[in-house]
């Protein structure tokens, strides 16, 4: 209709959905499985959670397909840490090999979708977080993440916490927390370029603990509705 708005678009994304080294690359990382099983080498729990919220949301996601010790998809170009220690010392054209077919394809799928959508893009990236850190336990089970500089953010972050709360009250749920919203990533860089009336970008982080107790089948889904109920009074 004339006057109207455009539809708002879902993206969901899930930088760190495997744990997967191409063969190419496999021999840089004998004997060091339990770094790629651990959490530097994933997000647990990622990848069925975004597949999750990608049919409820009927949203297109972007799941990454290697370990963040190969690239990490949540790091800008310039970033110190892109390349973990296994892939830091590799000769340039094999960097540039993985930056080509692994890294640059994610952010090519990302910025091409948001430039194509008409109205307002909203950006779900999905990630989990260790629930002890160097000896510390952190207490908090469900992060959500935002620029608190931008308002849409914001308010769609105090909504999503309000639904997650009604649904699943035993979870912790805090704001900006284990890391900071404006911290280096996929998302930040690209507010960059997209302001707020065009790009609505947040992060869910999922404490791992809770990916691995019994009852994560229904924590996802009680999540996954907080998001689409959340989503539907958005502004």
């Amino acid at each position: 209709m004339p006057g109207s708005k455009p539809p708002v678009r879902v993206l969901i994304t899930c930088e760190h959905a495997s744990r997967r080294i191409p063969g190419r690359f496999a021999q840089f990382f004998a004997g060091s499985e339990s770094k790629l099983t651990g959490h530097r080498g994933w997000d647990p729990g990622t990848a069925e959670l975004g597949r999750a919220l990608a049919r409820r949301l009927d949203a297109p996601l972007l799941a990454g397909r290697a370990s963040r010790l190969l690239i990490d998809l949540n790091r800008s170009a310039s970033h110190p840490h892109r390349f973990s220690e296994f892939t830091r010392g590799l000769p340039p054209g094999e960097r540039e090999r993985i930056e080509r077919d692994w890294w640059l394809p994610h952010w090519r799928a990302y910025r091409e979708f948001v430039e194509g959508a008409a109205g307002r893009v909203v950006h779900i990236a999905c990630h989990s977080f260790t629930p002890v850190l160097e000896g510390r336990e952190r207490r908090v089970d469900i992060g959500l993440l935002y620029d608190p500089s931008r308002a849409p953010e914001k308010r769609l972050c105090r909504r999503l916490a309000a639904q997650i709360s009604s649904r699943l009250p035993d979870l912790r749920v805090r704001m900006n927390v284990p890391y900071r919203g404006t911290a280096n990533g996929l998302g930040q860089q690209h507010r960059r370029v997209f302001g707020p009336d065009r790009l609505v970008t947040i992060e869910l982080e999922v404490n791992q603990a809770l990916v691995d107790a019994e009852d994560w089948p229904g924590t996802k889904a009680g999540l996954v509705e907080a998001v689409a109920a959340a989503l539907a009074d958005s502004d």
